[in-house]
């Protein structure tokens, strides 16, 4: 049944039918049905479309107004079927707090639906001066990157006051803190602002796109947090997480103090960037520990800082970066043949050291450099490694790795069946991940399954897989039908049980 709001009646902005409920922690099976996105909301005014990242709808008489429109389209056609369902006025405006493309994928998707794209001028400049070096950092670290963010077609500065009709907007440039260019749309009527990623709530934040010169480089982020303060509006819409108030920017704040402090005075008494890390890590206080990773990490933020201090005037990302991945210390023992290293490998995964597999398939690819399945081998390690890392930007080390190892499999032979799979796997993982379109995982799975050789449990893979692809597109009937096909061709193949269930 369709939510429809009337709002000719002021008291009737609340959906009749509306979810109360935060986002649900991520399921321990990794293969279970997700949501893309839940409705919060804030105030009979104000909602948040709680997704990997947040969008702010203010909802006026006569419209809508959407802040930040979504990590890819697919993410802002699902917001958007949401807002037309539940409110009967259309989006008059999508407005990007900042140019990173997490928070304009969607630009014109809202578009096409009739919305004025606003930004601010530094936004509408950034987005597409820094796409390049932006859409490849984003690639290495799993995000498979559909058309480029469409720019304003209004400048906040030419507009700073939008009126919706019983609701009013104020938008003002703010000062940097994750980027360079964040935008503030404050809503007195309701006791809203919206920050963009000048503020993240509810995991370790990311102190900055690490392919840009931004973030937690000097003090810059504390005067911004300052700045929000001064707004006197007691709710803060966030980039990333749940609704911050007092606490959740006092603790975002301290966040901020402990690392620019800490990085300095190891800076100051000579330590190298290695010993700083390797000590700071550590010596990291329990609260800051507990903090959930989701996107940044400690690591991270000592790298952003440490860059500030080393780099200024310099533009990009710290210049060396420890790898995620994990690696075993001591050599690996040669093995006969390919058969050889993929017992070692599986030996290493199944006692749960994932750092001798990564080295064993690493040594494998050294011994048989022209072999097609021993790169395929390593890919499979490194993914199977990056399960074990919390953080999307450092799994990104391992899918890196990986697309990098498929790359030479399918060099070397470009029909390769388990070269194909995997990268077919991963597509559909992405893609199933992020609530994209899953089509370019199907055709290498489809092109994999025409390969004679592949094993029985390849073959259960190649069909549960298709049940994933499925599954993202909200087909659960086929879904099912492909997990139950693959464990008729395997009966023993776990993640089509677990996808099941």
């Amino acid at each position: 049944m369709a939510l429809v709001v009337d709002l000719t009646d002021r008291k009737s902005v609340v959906p009749r039918q509306h979810r109360h409920a935060q986002l649900p922690m991520r399921p321990p099976n990794p293969f279970a049905p997700r949501s893309y996105g839940d409705l919060e909301r804030v105030t009979d005014r104000v909602y948040l479309w709680r997704n990997i990242v947040n969008s702010t709808i203010f909802v006026g008489d006569h419209g809508l107004a959407v802040v930040d429109t979504q990590v890819n389209q697919a993410g802002a056609r699902r917001l958007l079927s949401v807002l037309r369902e539940q409110f009967a006025v259309p989006v008059r405006y999508a407005i990007n707090t900042h140019y990173h493309w997490d928070h304009t994928a969607g630009n014109s998707i809202f578009q096409a639906a009739g919305a004025v794209l606003v930004a601010s001028r530094r936004t509408g400049a950034a987005i597409a001066e820094r796409q390049p070096r932006q859409k490849s950092f984003l690639a290495s670290r799993g995000f498979e990157l559909g058309p480029d963010p469409t720019g304003p077609d209004l400048l906040a500065e030419d507009q700073p006051n939008l009126d919706l009709g019983g609701l009013h907007l104020h938008l003002t440039p703010g000062l940097r803190a994750e980027s360079f260019d964040p935008l503030l749309v404050r809503c007195p009527d309701q006791g809203v602002l919206a920050s963009g990623d000048s503020v993240m709530t509810g995991s370790f934040p990311i102190f900055g796109q690490p392919s840009q010169d931004e973030g937690l480089r000097d003090d810059g982020w504390l005067a911004a947090l300052a700045e929000i303060r001064a707004s006197g509006l007691p709710m803060v819409c966030p980039g990333h997480g749940p609704v911050a108030r007092g606490p959740e920017l006092d603790l975002l704040e301290r966040i901020c103090r402990y690392f620019l402090d800490t990085v300095r005075t190891h800076h100051a008494a000579g330590r190298d960037l290695a010993g700083t890390i390797r000590v700071m890590e550590d010596e990291m206080p329990a609260w800051i520990t507990r903090i959930p990773e989701v996107w940044g990490t400690p690591r991270y933020a000592i790298l952003r800082v440490w860059s500030g201090l080393t780099n200024l005037g310099q533009p990009g990302w710290q210049h060396v970066k420890p790898s995620a991945i994990p690696r075993h210390a001591d050599a690996v023992a040669a093995q006969a043949d390919l058969a050889g290293w993929e017992a070692l490998v599986s030996q290493a995964q199944e006692g749960g050291d994932q750092a001798l597999a990564v080295s064993a398939a690493e040594a494998a690819t050294a011994a048989l450099p022209l072999q097609p399945g021993a790169w395929t081998l390593a890919a499979s390690a490194y993914i199977a490694a990056s399960r074990g890392i919390a953080s999307v930007l450092e799994k990104g080390d391992c899918f890196d790795a990986a697309r990098t190892a498929l790359n030479r499999a399918l060099a070397l032979d470009p029909n390769f069946g388990p070269a194909l799979l995997q990268r077919g796997q991963y597509h559909v993982m992405v893609a199933f991940r992020n609530g994209d379109d899953p089509t370019d995982g199907e055709e290498h799975l489809d092109r994999a399954a025409s390969w004679p050789g592949l094993t029985i449990r390849q073959q259960a893979e190649v069909v549960f897989y298709r049940g994933i692809a499925a599954r993202t597109r909200g087909d659960e009937p086929g879904a099912k039908a492909c997990f139950g096909a693959a464990l008729q061709t395997d009966p023993s193949f776990m993640p089509a049980l677990l996808a099941g269930r």
